[in-house]
Formats: structure tokens, sequence, C-alpha cells
């Protein structure tokens, strides 16, 4: 399994900041059992405040939201409970098709 998922979100200041982590589990079956493992690893962070909202990943590379939107089923829900829901435009907020 390999997958993307919204963090908890994080308020400082005026600024509200979504990290989004990329989780990777794998199991390997052997002769006397099975081995599993798992990988949780920065991905990306949301910022959003009165300017807009951007997305950068790791190497400070500005991505887009709305990939991330496409690719993490609960992110828009996650955005739209925030805070500062007030600044976000209208394709962000989660009622779209």
């Amino acid at each position: 399994m390999d997958e993307l998922r919204a963090g908890i979100p994080m308020v400082a200041g005026e600024v509200t900041i979504v990290p989004i982590e990329r989780c990777y589990i794998q199991s390997v079956p052997g002769d006397m059992g099975c081995w599993l493992y798992g990988l949780k690893e920065p991905f990306a962070i949301i910022t959003f405040d009165a300017n807009g909202i951007r997305a950068y990943d790791t190497a400070a590379i500005e991505i887009s939201v709305a990939t991330l939107i496409q690719k993490i089923p609960d992110l828009s829900a996650v955005l739209a409970s925030s805070k500062q829901k007030q600044v976000w435009p209208e394709e962000f907020s989660g009622n779209s098709a």
C-alpha cells in the first residue's frame, strides 16, 4: 500500500499549515512467517492565509493543490474544517463534482 494522507492542520498566527504525508506499508511472506514494515515520510505542505492557498513539495517547489485534492479523498474536508476556511476559492470548497 502506498498512499498520500493529510495530517493534522496547524495554525501559526494567521497561517494554517496542513502537512501531507506519504504512507507506505509492505508485507513479505517468508518460510517462518511474514515480515511487515511501514514508512511514513513528509510529502508536501499546504499553506493558506489571507493571500490564498499554496502547496509545496519537500524541495520547496510549488505544486498544484487541485492535484493533491484529487489524490487525497478526505483533503477537501480537512481543509474546509479549518478555522480559516473563509479564504478558500470556490474550486477548493469540496462542493464541486
